[in-house]
Formats: structure tokens, C-alpha cells, sequence
């Protein structure tokens, strides 16, 4: 069947996380689906071939239609969530800092005590032996060390042993008042970080809540296309699906063709021809079914066999907030690519992925089909996109830069492990972009070829394999984790 391309006006939405601004696609009015033959035009249309093959032409085209809305809605959830997984990972640093300064600050005050120790026990020897105009009532009148300090400091009669004791016992406690300082404004981060974390979970579970009551009402018309399909055309509603999800797989794997030749890599919000649903159906339709691959293909085409459609759970009340992420690498410093078609690594491209490795990492993932979305997830039960990409390549031994998109495309970048998109294998991560920079990613997944990928898709879904959808929003640019350093 023949997929048409489609377009949508979108507007832009911006979510302060700790005064990073991260712009959020938000989808304007979608274009009118065409209105569905009813049940009497498909049971007229079955006795007669010409007109069955019209209703299939148009049902076909009402799937496309009901995909392009349920991608517009499924894209607005993932950049939500990329903004909570951005904040999460700020307040991540910001307990970081904090712990870190606390030590240090506990070991300094520990070297200012015993710096100052040994100034009273020096006015103790001093005042013994005729030091002049120091007494051991520095010692009692001084208020604290500090004052200590000072009192000996305006003494004329010091000998330079002495001056070398002062001075150290003064700089271990400038140290101790700056490591206080900065714990103050460290902890003053942490508390406006949690307060960003907090405010981003909600927004991102109410934007989720509003996207799967719009996807719910894409899904139960797509069921509807599909029961009709299967009765003009003799056959089930399983068939029709997973003959739906290999159309998806071809259409993406031949739209990704189309723009990889043509070297445009933007993200301008248009659905690209085959999109498929972000609802996490195994090759793209909108009824959230897993695929049935078997993980011990690896790095297989990932071909799929779906089962009859069944439509997600309902919106739920929001959850409790995951753990934030466990500490991540420090952000690489390697600058985003400054234009949104030309974000080239700064390094050559890497060797060819190692299959093994890359294969290990697909079977990793697909051992997490089924398994539901929640915010911040990293298994064993629950994951999100980034942190199911970052324990799948962990598994085979693979740093993958943290639990970020933006981290995880900005560290293979700053590593040479950055390939152009023409260039993918399965095993190599695709990442999705608002604006066609690192910047505007929010959604990342693994390939595993002819068109397919792994992905933690977003809550009510959860891990899938299915066609690539929306290539139009992928970077121009995979990363190959496995590549030979």
C-alpha cells in the first residue's frame, strides 16, 4: 500500500529546567483524517473487485492519517519527558557538588582545627618563654579560632618559625570559609534543581495524561480500520497488522534512503512518508501490541509478527517520581553542531561497529520488550528511552556518556563515534531532535535494521521494536557505541 507523506503546523513551547530553556514541539491543529468508510460502504464494497480494492485505498489511507496524529501526540510526551530527564540529571550534579563539598569541607575544617592547635600551643610556648606581648590570655579571650588567629597575627615579635605556623593555620582557614561559601550556594542549587525536577515531573505526566487520552481515541478508530480491512479482504485482524507493520518497516527504511541521499537532517516538525505511530506498536500501528522477535537474533533484521492489536491502559494518576539517575559522566565539552543540517563530528567516523558487541546490546534491549515507561527508569523493571540505551550498551561493557539524549549524543560526538545516518547498522542509536541539533534532542532508541529499532517509547507503551517513525525529526548523525576506539 502506498503511504502518503503528511504535514503538520506546530507551535513552540518553552520549558525552563534550571534556566536552560529546551524548546517543545507542540502540535497545532492536526489536518482533517479522512473520514472512514462505514461498515455498509465495506460490506457493499466486498462483492464487487473494483470497489474493494477503493474502500482498501481509503482505509489505507485513514491508517496514515490516524498514524500522523498519534506520532504529533507521542512526540509532544517524549520531549516532556526529555525535559524531566534533563532536570533530573541537573539535580543529579547539584547532590554531586553538594557531597563533594561536604567532604572537602570536612576534611579542611579538620586541617584548620589542627592548624590552629598548634597557634595556641605556640602563644602557650611563647608566653613561657618571654614572647613579647603574647599571653596566655589570648587564649581565653578568643571567641574562635578565627579570632585567635588574628589576635596573633598583630604581634610584632614572631620569629619566622613562628610567622610560617600563623600563615599556614590562616590559609587552612580562608580554605574552610570558601568550601563553606560554596556550600551554601551549592546547596541553594540543589534546592531550586529538586524544586526544577519536581515542577518537570509534573509537567511531563500531564502532558502525558493528555497525550494518551488523544492517542486512546487514534488507537480505537485505527481497530476500528483495521476489523474492516480484515473483513473486505478475507482475512484477520492479526494479518492486516502485521502486514501494516512490514509496510511501516519498508516505507521508513525507504524514507530514511530518501534523506540520507538528499543530506538533509532537519527537523521541521513534518511527518515523513511511513511514519509510524509513537505508541508502541512492533511496526508502527497504533494499538501498543510488543513485538515477538526473538532476542537471540541479536543483530537481526528485526522482523516481526504481531499479535492480534490491543489498546493501551488508560491515563493514569501520575506516579511517585524515579530515583533521579545514578550519577552520570560530566557532560562532554564538545560544542553542538551550530547549523540543524550539519551537525559533523569533530572526529573522523569510527570503525565498523564490533557485531558481536552491537548484537549484544540489541538482545539486551529486546529482553526488556513488554516492560513499562516510567520517567527516569534504568531497569530491571521500568526504563525510559536514554536510560534503556544506556544499560543496554552497559551490558556489553559500553560507557554511553549518562541517562540524557543530549549527554549521550554530545559524548560519542566528543569520543569519534559519531556516523552519518546513511551510514547506520543495527546496533547504532538514532537520535531524535526538535530542532536538528544535540540540543533539541528528546528521544533516542537502538536500530536494529530494515527499518526497525528498539525503544523505551513513552508511559502506556513502554518497550517496543518497531518500524522507525518520524525520520524527518532524526539526526543527520547515529551513534555506534561499538566502534573501535
Amino acid at each position: 500500500m502506498t503511504l502518503s507523506a503528511r504535514s503538520f503546523s506546530c507551535g513552540i513551547a518553552t520549558v525552563a529546567v534550571l534556566g536552560i530553556g529546551l524548546s517543545v514541539v507542540i502540535a497545532g491543529p492536526a489536518q482533517a483524517a479522512p473520514s472512514a468508510p462505514s461498515w455498509d460502504d465495506v460490506k457493499a464494497a466486498k462483492s464487487d473487485a473494483a470497489d474493494a480494492q477503493q474502500t482498501v485505498d481509503e482505509l489505507s489511507d485513514r491508517l496514515t492519517s490516524l498514524q500522523a496524529a498519534a506520532d504529533r501526540a507521542g512526540i509532544v510526551e517524549q520531549q516532556a519527558g526529555q525535559a524531566y530527564a534533563l532536570a533530573a540529571s541537573q539535580q543529579q550534579e547539584a547532590k554531586g557538588t553538594l557531597a563533594d563539598l561536604s567532604a572537602q569541607s570536612k576534611r579542611a575544617k579538620g586541617k584548620a582545627d589542627d592548624s590552629a592547635g598548634q597557634v595556641a600551643a605556640l602563644v602557650v610556648e611563647l608566653s613561657r618563654t618571654g614572647g613579647g606581648d603574647l599571653s596566655t590570655t589570648m587564649l581565653t579571650d578568643a571567641s574562635d579560632s578565627g579570632d585567635l588567629l588574628y589576635r596573633v597575627g598583630t604581634m610584632s615579635h614572631l620569629s619566622e618559625r613562628s610567622a610560617t605556623i600563623l600563615a599556614q593555620a590562616r590559609s587552612d582557614q580562608k580554605t574552610v570559609d570558601s568550601l563553606a561559601d560554596q556550600q551554601s550556594v551549592a546547596t541553594t542549587a540543589l534546592s531550586k534543581a529538586t524544586e526544577a525536577t519536581k515542577t518537570a515531573f509534573a509537567t511531563a505526566n500531564d502532558v502525558s495524561a493528555d497525550a494518551q487520552a488523544r492517542v486512546q481515541k487514534q488507537q480505537d478508530q485505527q481497530d476500528e480500520v483495521l476489523r474492516q480491512l480484515a473483513y473486505l479482504k478475507g482475512t484477520s485482524v492479526a494479518t492486516e497488522s502485521a502486514y501494516w507493520s512490514a509496510q511501516q518497516a519498508k516505507a521508513a527504511e525507504t524514507a530514511l534512503a530518501a534523506q540520507t541521499s538528499s543530506g538533509t537532517g532537519t527537523a521541521s516538525g513534518s511527518g515523513a512518508s511511513g511514519t509510524s505511530t509513537d505508541n508502541g506498536t512492533s511496526g508502527g500501528t497504533s494499538n501498543g501490541n510488543t513485538s515477538t522477535t526473538n532476542p537471540s537474533t541479536g543483530g537481526g533484521s528485526g522482523t516481526t509478527t504481531p499479535s492480534r492489536p490491543s489498546t493501551p491502559s488508560k491515563p493514569s494518576t501520575p506516579a511517585t517520581p524515579a530515583p533521579a539517575p545514578a550519577p552520570a559522566p560530566a557532560k562532554p565539552s564538545t560544542p553542538t553542531p551550530s547549523k540543524p543540517s550539519t551537525p559533523a563530528p569533530s572526529t573522523p567516523a569510527p570503525a565498523p561497529s564490533s557485531p558481536s558487541k552491537a548484537a549484544g546490546a540489541i538482545s539486551y534491549a529486546r529482553g526488556q520488550l513488554g516492560k513499562p515507561y516510567v520517567l527516569g527508569g534504568a531497569g530491571p523493571s521500568t526504563w525510559d528511552c536514554s536510560g534503556l540505551v544506556m544499560m543496554a550498551y552497559s551490558s556489553q561493557g559500553i560507557a554511553t556518556g549518562g541517562h540524557n539524549v543530549v549527554w549521550q549524543y554530545n559524548y560519542f560526538g566528543s569520543i569519534g563515534r559519531l556516523v552519518p545516518l546513511s551510514q547506520r547498522q543495527p546496533g547504532d542509536i538514532l537520535f531524535y531532535s526538535s530542532n536538528g541539533t544535540a540540543s533539541g534532542g528528546y528521544h533516542d532508541s537502538i536500530y536494529t535494521g530494515n527499518g526497525m529499532m528498539v525503544e523505551a517509547a513513552r508511559p502506556g507503551v513502554g518497550v517496543v521494536e518497531r518500524a522507525v517513525w518520524t525520520p524527518s525529526q532524526l539526526l543527520p548523525y547515529v551513534a555506534r557505541p561499538s566502534g573501535s576506539l
